[in-house]
Protein backbone atom coordinates (compact mmCIF):
# COMPACT_ATOMS: atom_id res chain seq x y z
CA UNK A 1 0.00 0.00 0.00
CA UNK A 2 1.15 3.43 -1.00
CA UNK A 3 0.52 5.21 2.51
CA UNK A 4 1.30 8.46 1.62
CA UNK A 5 -1.72 8.60 -0.91
CA UNK A 6 -4.43 8.50 2.20
CA UNK A 7 -4.21 11.30 3.12
CA UNK A 8 -4.46 12.72 -0.67
CA UNK A 9 -7.51 10.90 -0.86
CA UNK A 10 -8.09 12.54 2.79
CA UNK A 11 -7.82 16.07 1.24
CA UNK A 12 -9.76 14.99 -2.30
CA UNK A 13 -12.70 13.70 -0.26
CA UNK A 14 -12.90 16.31 2.66
CA UNK A 15 -13.08 18.76 -0.26
CA UNK A 16 -15.62 17.27 -2.56
CA UNK A 17 -18.42 16.10 1.33
CA UNK A 18 -17.72 20.56 1.91
CA UNK A 19 -17.85 22.21 -1.49
CA UNK A 20 -19.95 19.63 -2.93
CA UNK A 21 -22.32 18.49 -0.13
CA UNK A 22 -21.76 14.77 -0.30
CA UNK A 23 -19.89 12.36 -2.69
CA UNK A 24 -16.80 11.57 -0.10
CA UNK A 25 -18.57 8.28 1.38
CA UNK A 26 -18.83 6.89 -2.34
CA UNK A 27 -14.71 8.04 -3.03
CA UNK A 28 -13.72 6.43 0.01
CA UNK A 29 -15.64 3.43 0.53
CA UNK A 30 -14.71 2.53 -3.66
CA UNK A 31 -11.02 3.48 -3.07
CA UNK A 32 -9.90 1.61 -0.05
CA UNK A 33 -11.52 -1.37 -1.82
CA UNK A 34 -10.71 -1.25 -5.61
CA UNK A 35 -7.21 0.78 -4.99
CA UNK A 36 -5.78 -0.36 -1.31
CA UNK A 37 -7.41 -3.65 -1.04
CA UNK A 38 -9.35 -3.06 1.92
CA UNK A 39 -12.07 -5.55 2.69
CA UNK A 40 -15.09 -3.62 2.66
CA UNK A 41 -16.89 -4.24 6.29
CA UNK A 42 -13.31 -2.12 7.59
CA UNK A 43 -13.61 0.21 4.27
CA UNK A 44 -17.07 0.94 5.54
CA UNK A 45 -16.44 1.60 9.20
CA UNK A 46 -13.33 3.60 8.18
CA UNK A 47 -15.13 5.86 5.78
CA UNK A 48 -17.64 6.63 8.68
CA UNK A 49 -14.88 7.29 11.35
CA UNK A 50 -13.04 9.61 8.94
CA UNK A 51 -16.48 11.51 7.45
CA UNK A 52 -17.16 12.39 11.06
CA UNK A 53 -14.54 14.70 12.45
CA UNK A 54 -14.78 16.25 8.60
CA UNK A 55 -18.21 17.09 8.38
CA UNK A 56 -18.58 18.29 11.83
CA UNK A 57 -15.60 21.19 10.76
CA UNK A 58 -17.58 21.74 7.70
CA UNK A 59 -20.81 22.44 9.26
CA UNK A 60 -19.44 24.58 12.06
CA UNK A 61 -17.77 26.38 8.47
CA UNK A 62 -21.11 26.52 6.27
CA UNK A 63 -23.32 27.43 10.19
CA UNK A 64 -21.01 30.56 9.99
CA UNK A 65 -20.71 31.73 6.68
CA UNK A 66 -25.20 31.35 6.97
CA UNK A 67 -25.34 28.40 4.55
CA UNK A 68 -27.38 26.24 7.04
CA UNK A 69 -31.19 25.94 7.03
CA UNK A 70 -31.43 24.34 10.18
CA UNK A 71 -35.17 24.10 10.32
CA UNK A 72 -35.37 21.98 6.67
CA UNK A 73 -31.63 20.23 7.86
CA UNK A 74 -33.47 18.89 10.88
CA UNK A 75 -36.64 17.15 9.87
CA UNK A 76 -34.01 15.34 7.28
CA UNK A 77 -31.93 14.47 10.17
CA UNK A 78 -34.80 12.76 11.50
CA UNK A 79 -35.47 10.85 8.66
CA UNK A 80 -32.01 10.17 7.90
CA UNK A 81 -31.08 8.95 11.56
CA UNK A 82 -34.39 6.46 11.21
CA UNK A 83 -32.90 5.70 7.85
CA UNK A 84 -29.29 4.99 8.63
CA UNK A 85 -30.59 2.90 11.39
CA UNK A 86 -32.73 0.27 9.22
CA UNK A 87 -29.93 0.23 7.32
CA UNK A 88 -27.43 -0.55 8.98
CA UNK A 89 -29.64 -3.52 10.51
CA UNK A 90 -29.38 -5.35 6.56
CA UNK A 91 -26.32 -3.97 6.36
CA UNK A 92 -24.33 -7.77 4.79
CA UNK A 93 -27.74 -8.78 3.82
CA UNK A 94 -28.17 -7.69 0.44
CA UNK A 95 -25.90 -9.21 -2.67
CA UNK A 96 -23.28 -6.55 -3.69
CA UNK A 97 -24.78 -6.41 -7.14
CA UNK A 98 -28.53 -6.00 -6.28
CA UNK A 99 -27.27 -2.98 -3.63
CA UNK A 100 -25.36 -1.26 -6.31
CA UNK A 101 -28.11 -1.68 -8.85
CA UNK A 102 -30.51 -0.16 -5.98
CA UNK A 103 -27.61 2.80 -5.57
CA UNK A 104 -27.12 3.54 -8.90
CA UNK A 105 -30.24 3.58 -9.98
CA UNK A 106 -31.21 6.19 -7.30
CA UNK A 107 -28.30 8.38 -7.89
CA UNK A 108 -29.25 8.34 -11.97
CA UNK A 109 -32.91 9.36 -10.98
CA UNK A 110 -32.14 11.79 -8.36
CA UNK A 111 -29.81 13.57 -11.30
CA UNK A 112 -32.68 13.70 -13.68
CA UNK A 113 -35.22 14.78 -11.28
CA UNK A 114 -32.57 17.69 -10.37
CA UNK A 115 -32.38 18.62 -13.98
CA UNK A 116 -36.14 18.67 -14.32
CA UNK A 117 -36.16 21.35 -11.60
CA UNK A 118 -33.20 23.46 -12.84
CA UNK A 119 -34.66 23.68 -16.46
CA UNK A 120 -37.87 25.05 -14.92
CA UNK A 121 -36.42 27.28 -12.37
CA UNK A 122 -32.71 27.72 -13.09
CA UNK A 123 -32.71 29.88 -9.82
CA UNK A 124 -33.53 28.76 -6.83
CA UNK A 125 -35.01 31.21 -4.60
CA UNK A 126 -33.47 29.39 -1.23
CA UNK A 127 -37.23 29.45 0.24
CA UNK A 128 -38.33 26.00 1.34
CA UNK A 129 -42.31 25.40 1.59
CA UNK A 130 -43.66 24.95 4.58
CA UNK A 131 -45.63 22.01 3.34
CA UNK A 132 -42.47 19.99 2.86
CA UNK A 133 -41.90 18.30 5.38
CA UNK A 134 -42.88 14.97 4.46
CA UNK A 135 -40.27 15.41 0.97
CA UNK A 136 -37.36 16.03 3.45
CA UNK A 137 -38.13 12.79 5.66
CA UNK A 138 -38.19 11.05 2.50
CA UNK A 139 -34.87 12.23 1.14
CA UNK A 140 -33.45 11.57 5.07
CA UNK A 141 -34.43 8.43 5.29
CA UNK A 142 -32.69 7.54 1.37
CA UNK A 143 -29.52 8.92 2.24
CA UNK A 144 -29.49 7.25 5.91
CA UNK A 145 -30.31 3.74 4.48
CA UNK A 146 -27.26 4.47 2.13
CA UNK A 147 -25.19 5.48 4.92
CA UNK A 148 -26.57 2.49 7.06
CA UNK A 149 -26.51 0.06 4.76
CA UNK A 150 -22.40 0.21 3.22
CA UNK A 151 -20.76 2.99 4.73
CA UNK A 152 -21.78 5.96 2.34
CA UNK A 153 -22.20 9.39 3.33
CA UNK A 154 -25.79 9.66 1.66
CA UNK A 155 -25.51 12.92 0.56
CA UNK A 156 -26.39 12.83 -2.79
CA UNK A 157 -30.12 12.04 -1.97
CA UNK A 158 -29.75 14.92 0.47
CA UNK A 159 -28.44 17.59 -1.35
CA UNK A 160 -30.04 16.53 -4.74
CA UNK A 161 -33.74 16.62 -1.88
CA UNK A 162 -32.43 19.95 -0.94
CA UNK A 163 -32.34 21.26 -4.71
CA UNK A 164 -35.44 19.80 -5.23
CA UNK A 165 -37.43 21.11 -2.54
CA UNK A 166 -36.18 24.97 -3.77
CA UNK A 167 -32.76 25.34 -1.38
CA UNK A 168 -29.89 27.62 -3.45
CA UNK A 169 -26.69 25.54 -4.27
CA UNK A 170 -25.10 26.95 -1.54
CA UNK A 171 -27.75 26.18 1.33
CA UNK A 172 -27.92 22.86 -0.16
CA UNK A 173 -24.12 22.18 0.03
CA UNK A 174 -24.52 23.60 3.89
CA UNK A 175 -27.38 21.74 5.00
CA UNK A 176 -26.67 18.48 3.36
CA UNK A 177 -22.82 18.58 5.31
CA UNK A 178 -24.32 19.59 9.02
CA UNK A 179 -27.28 16.33 7.67
CA UNK A 180 -24.38 13.97 7.26
CA UNK A 181 -22.56 14.70 10.25
CA UNK A 182 -25.48 13.76 12.39
CA UNK A 183 -25.99 10.27 10.32
CA UNK A 184 -22.27 9.55 10.24
CA UNK A 185 -21.95 9.29 14.03
CA UNK A 186 -25.17 6.82 14.09
CA UNK A 187 -23.92 5.05 11.37
CA UNK A 188 -20.26 4.65 12.43
CA UNK A 189 -21.91 3.22 15.73
CA UNK A 190 -24.09 0.49 13.89
CA UNK A 191 -21.06 -0.52 12.48
CA UNK A 192 -18.34 -0.79 15.41
CA UNK A 193 -20.27 -4.45 15.90
CA UNK A 194 -20.06 -4.99 11.94
CA UNK A 195 -16.28 -4.49 11.36
CA UNK A 196 -12.86 -3.84 12.73
CA UNK A 197 -11.88 0.20 12.72
CA UNK A 198 -8.40 0.45 11.00
CA UNK A 199 -7.24 3.58 13.35
CA UNK A 200 -3.83 4.18 12.01
CA UNK A 201 -6.31 4.11 8.49
CA UNK A 202 -8.47 6.96 9.77
CA UNK A 203 -5.97 8.84 11.27
CA UNK A 204 -4.16 9.10 7.93
CA UNK A 205 -6.89 9.59 6.09
CA UNK A 206 -8.28 12.41 8.57
CA UNK A 207 -5.25 14.28 8.51
CA UNK A 208 -5.68 14.97 4.77
CA UNK A 209 -9.46 15.37 5.10
CA UNK A 210 -9.11 17.84 7.41
CA UNK A 211 -7.17 20.11 5.21
CA UNK A 212 -9.69 19.68 3.15
CA UNK A 213 -12.45 20.47 5.01
CA UNK A 214 -11.13 24.02 6.37
CA UNK A 215 -10.39 24.33 2.92
CA UNK A 216 -13.33 24.16 0.98
CA UNK A 217 -15.57 26.74 2.85
CA UNK A 218 -12.25 29.16 2.16
CA UNK A 219 -12.75 28.20 -1.54
CA UNK A 220 -15.94 29.25 -1.67
CA UNK A 221 -15.95 32.47 0.68
CA UNK A 222 -14.00 33.66 -1.88
CA UNK A 223 -15.75 32.98 -4.57
CA UNK A 224 -18.52 35.20 -5.92
CA UNK A 225 -21.37 34.05 -4.25
CA UNK A 226 -23.76 34.76 -7.19
CA UNK A 227 -21.40 33.11 -9.87
CA UNK A 228 -20.62 30.11 -7.60
CA UNK A 229 -24.78 29.98 -7.35
CA UNK A 230 -25.09 29.10 -10.71
CA UNK A 231 -21.84 26.91 -10.99
CA UNK A 232 -22.81 24.77 -7.99
CA UNK A 233 -25.71 23.35 -9.10
CA UNK A 234 -25.34 21.93 -12.38
CA UNK A 235 -21.77 20.45 -11.26
CA UNK A 236 -23.88 18.91 -8.45
CA UNK A 237 -26.26 17.14 -11.23
CA UNK A 238 -23.48 15.90 -12.95
CA UNK A 239 -21.79 14.59 -10.03
CA UNK A 240 -24.50 12.80 -9.04
CA UNK A 241 -25.24 11.50 -12.46
CA UNK A 242 -21.85 9.89 -13.18
CA UNK A 243 -21.94 8.75 -9.76
CA UNK A 244 -24.82 6.99 -10.13
CA UNK A 245 -23.64 5.39 -13.28
CA UNK A 246 -20.35 4.37 -12.48
CA UNK A 247 -22.09 2.65 -9.29
CA UNK A 248 -24.67 0.41 -12.26
CA UNK A 249 -21.21 -0.33 -14.25
CA UNK A 250 -19.66 -2.40 -11.23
Amino acid sequence: MTVWLLPLLGFITGLLIISLGGGGGAVYVGALTAVFNIPPAIAASTSLATVIPTTAVGALSHWKAGNVNMRIGAVMLCGGLAGTVAGSLFSGTLPDALYDKITGGILVLLALQMSVSYLRHPRNSGAVPSHSHVKALAFGLLGGVMVGLVGLSGGGPIVAGLLILGCSPLEAVGTSVFVIFGMSIVGFLAHLSLGKIDWPLVGLLTAGTASGAFAGPLLLSHADRQKTERMLRPVIITVTFFMGMAVLGK
